[in-house]
């Protein structure tokens, strides 16, 4: 409990010292590249990833890209006049068409290996999620999937992403030099703000009250991702959308983002070692052996992405001395750990 209290800590000041960063650039800061009446507060950071960009012959190519392509969506969608949809559910509306997209041939898979193509990097050899899981899984999926598009849809989150000044028309576009910052920007306040609320997670109330629904998926499978007490979700939910509010003022750095986050965390919980991809060996060991009753594994590879906080606390360490003792991982009728049933002790 010291140890979570500790490691959120920590993580907290460092969100704090990014937010007074990002103060510095509130005034006198000139405006971006992008567009004069782009909210300044990043004003400088934008100007200098566009001076670097523009020395690549492709930048100009790329950035004419980029706007013809948000102005055909901004006509779709009803003009600069009518920004509801852009502002609340095409972000959602991408990443949910994105999950299904990836999820559904991972779905397939793990009933009918045979047919998987990247069978050959399954981490748990021979292990797969029964009929009865997965269908009880998708329920809760579905119902997660539900509620955050009440939330996104709803007038009072259109009233307050309005009022925050989030733009969604034709102007302040986000540039290549933009999103090249921005997106690993959000990739690094995301890893901090889920290591913090996810060591809150593991903690013994939290755990067995709202994160043990998490945790019921002991072999790794894609809609995992989205399998999680409502509360659960929600708070995820928060956690994913606060970096690129801090970070930018359109949302098509947003939309960018979300995309950006579900390949990862969909990676991260796929059950699959694909080369070129970042490893999902330590997620899925987090899976298999991280739950309260393990207190050698209790707090192991609580974050996300290149696990930053994981390597500076040291909760990394302890996955990478299994796998090193344990190369062929969990495999069908070995000895995968048993999750201890809680006295309330």
């Amino acid at each position: 409990m010291a140890r979570a209290a500790i490691q959120a800590a920590i993580s907290l000041a460092f969100l704090a010292l990014v937010c007074a960063a990002a103060d510095t650039y509130e005034a006198d800061s000139p405006n971006s590249t992008s567009d004069a009446q782009v909210d300044a507060r990043f004003g400088t950071i934008n100007a200098r990833a566009d001076l670097f960009f523009s020395f690549f012959p492709w930048t100009s190519s790329a950035n004419r890209f980029i706007a013809k392509s948000w102005c055909t969506i901004v006509d779709m969608t009803g003009g600069e006049g009518e920004d509801y949809f852009r502002l609340c559910l095409l972000p959602l509306t991408a990443q949910l068409l994105l999950f299904w997209l990836l999820n559904i041939p991972l779905l397939v898979w793990n009933f009918v290996p045979s047919i998987s193509p990247i069978e050959r990097w399954k981490i748990q050899k021979g292990r797969y999620e029964t009929k009865e899981r997965v269908v009880s899984m998708l329920l809760v999926v579905l119902l997660n999937h539900t509620i955050a598009v009440a939330i996104s849809a709803s007038p009072q989150n259109y009233e307050v992403t309005k009022a925050s000044g989030l733009l969604a028309g034709k102007t302040g576009i986000p540039t290549i030099g933009n999103l090249a910052w921005q997106i690993p920007t959000c990739c690094m306040m995301y890893d901090a703000i889920f290591f913090t609320v996810h060591c809150a997670m593991h903690t013994r109330w939290l755990y067995h009250n709202v994160h043990k629904v998490h945790h019921r998926s002991k072999i790794s499978i894609g809609i995992v991702s989205a399998y999680f007490h409502p509360v659960d979700y929600v708070l995820s939910a928060i956690a994913v959308i606060a970096p690129p509010a801090l970070v930018s003022t359109h949302v098509l750095t947003t939309a960018v983002w979300m995309l950006v986050f579900m390949l990862e965390t969909t990676n991260a919980h796929c059950g699959y070692e694909i080369p070129f991809l970042p490893s999902a060996k330590d997620h899925d060991f987090h899976h298999s052996h991280s739950f309260y009753s393990s207190k050698k594994y209790r707090f192991v590879t609580m974050g996300a992405f290149a696990l930053v906080w994981d390597r500076l606390f040291g909760t990394k360490r302890p996955v990478d001395e299994w796998w090193a003792e344990h190369p062929e991982g969990i495999k069908r009728g070995g000895d995968a750990p048993v999750e201890k049933a809680w006295k309330g002790d």
